[in-house]
């Protein structure tokens, strides 16, 4: 597996590793679950915060240093978890490994715009996210194994190491490249159109319209807003915090109320059990979507998942009970497979490509802190046993979201060869896998 795959699941699994050693935690610092649990909070909080600075920083010196850099972070607040004496120093590092690990997001982003192809960008896509759905369902295996060895904190110790070496990989990478990407006969070395050089504004520019004059006529889903036309630049900046925040408070606040919905509902030992349906919804769900990006349209894949996700929230809202819960799950782990990959593939295109790392933090730091709040105000709800106002909502606000989604993929064209595109592993930027 790619180091950049390893650290998307990396991130993935230290977030999903924190739930299973609640109990363990609050028992060795003689304290209780609410307080440890703050921890989980304060990785959602730090990893919001920190997007929209790593998207900068990305688009500014490359996904390459970025992504070293804020893995170097969240393997430092790992070391600290695994040697954490309290609850107050837990939640301080806790906030630590979200806002490091949060730069997988725009790092990643802005590598897979090497991909000219739009099928292509979404196959990479969805097989980063088969990757970190499996890493979700390992992680309650990792913990469970560290617990019956007798102190949780070997499974942030491996989290560090593996982060440690996923770091050296990317290092390791970056010098190979360098070596084969070197001029011969005199020739001039391709950079990668969204590859950002420390060198100044001034150089980058001039790689990038090397790098176009190089590529041929521009496709249609490259023709975005240009940097100088303000209107059109802050409506499409709007139009990615707008998505990001529907879909953060339909595709992740509804999954992250299943379980405690079932919980309410008196059935505490399928909590775990509608987690990993979860998982493997959207497992299930990325396998299929390769196949069908190669030949569907955008539009045709968010109505898709749209209409899933509707599907599971109204079938949880008419008809309550475990198996309908199990099935709502199974349904939005798919539908997030194809209305979140499709959105990854082609809203940060709204902006310039000097800002595309942005839009990609921007959306996901909009999706992380809506769906905080989704969960906040209708956890009581649940409380007082109004599952199907909860539900009936959620499948108000996905047809919102699909509606929207399709209003704005209009323009989006279909799959099929695109003129100018390069040939595959060329454009990569630098310091990062080429890729595959």
């Amino acid at each position: 597996m790619s180091a950049l795959r390893w650290a998307a699941a990396l991130g993935n699994a230290d977030w999903h590793l924190c739930a299973p050693l609640l109990v363990a935690l609050a028992a060795a610092w003689h304290t209780d679950i609410a307080t440890v649990t703050t921890g989980i909070a304060a990785y959602s909080l730090g990893q919001g915060l920190a997007l929209p600075l790593w998207g900068w920083l990305a688009d500014r010196y490359g996904p390459g240093h970025s992504l070293r850099t804020g893995l170097a972070v969240a393997a430092a607040a790992s070391v600290g978890s695994a040697l954490c004496p309290g609850p107050g120093w837990w939640v301080a590092l806790r906030t630590a490994a979200g806002a490091g690990f949060a730069t997988v997001t725009p790092s990643v982003s802005l590598y897979y715009e090497s991909l000219r192809s739009a099928p292509a960008r979404q196959r990479a896509f969805a097989t980063l996210t088969t990757v970190t759905a499996a890493s979700a369902i390992a992680s309650p295996v990792l913990a469970d194994t560290v617990l019956r060895i007798g102190s949780w904190r070997p499974a942030f110790a491996v989290i560090a190491v593996l982060t440690a070496v996923t770091i050296w990989r990317l290092g390791d990478t970056r010098s190979g490249q360098a070596q084969a990407q070197a001029p011969a006969h005199g020739g001039r070395r391709r950079t990668g159109s969204c590859a950002a050089s420390p060198t100044g504004d001034g150089a980058r520019e001039r790689a990038r319209a090397a790098d176009e004059r190089a590529a041929g006529p521009r496709t249609p889903d490259e023709c975005t807003p240009q940097a100088g036309s303000t209107a059109r630049t802050c409506a499409a900046y709007g139009t990615v915090l707008g998505l990001g925040a529907a879909e953060g408070a339909v595709l992740l606040g509804l999954p992250a109320l299943l379980a405690p919905a079932l919980a309410t509902a008196g059935e505490e030992t399928s909590t775990s059990a509608v987690l990993v349906t979860y998982a493997l919804g959207v497992l299930t769900g990325t396998l299929v979507l390769r196949r069908h990006a190669r030949v569907w349209s955008p539009k045709r894949l968010l109505g898709t998942g749209g209409s899933l996700a509707m599907t599971g929230a109204f079938l949880a809202a008419v008809l309550p009970g475990t198996g309908v819960l199990m099935l709502c799950a199974a349904l939005l782990g798919v539908a997030w497979s194809y209305l979140h990959t499709t959105l990854q593939t082609w809203l940060p295109r709204l902006l310039p490509p000097p800002a595309r790392a942005r839009a990609a933090s921007l959306f996901s730091a909009a999706a992380i802190l809506a769906s905080s709040a989704t969960v906040a105000a209708t956890t009581s709800l649940l409380q007082d046993g109004r599952h199907s106002a909860v539900f009936a909502t959620g499948a108000a606000l996905c047809a919102a979201l699909t509606c929207w989604t399709l209003l704005v993929a209009r323009r989006w064209p279909g799959p099929g060869p695109q003129p100018g595109s390069p040939p595959s592993g060329m454009g990569a930027p630098e310091g990062m896998p080429e890729a595959t």
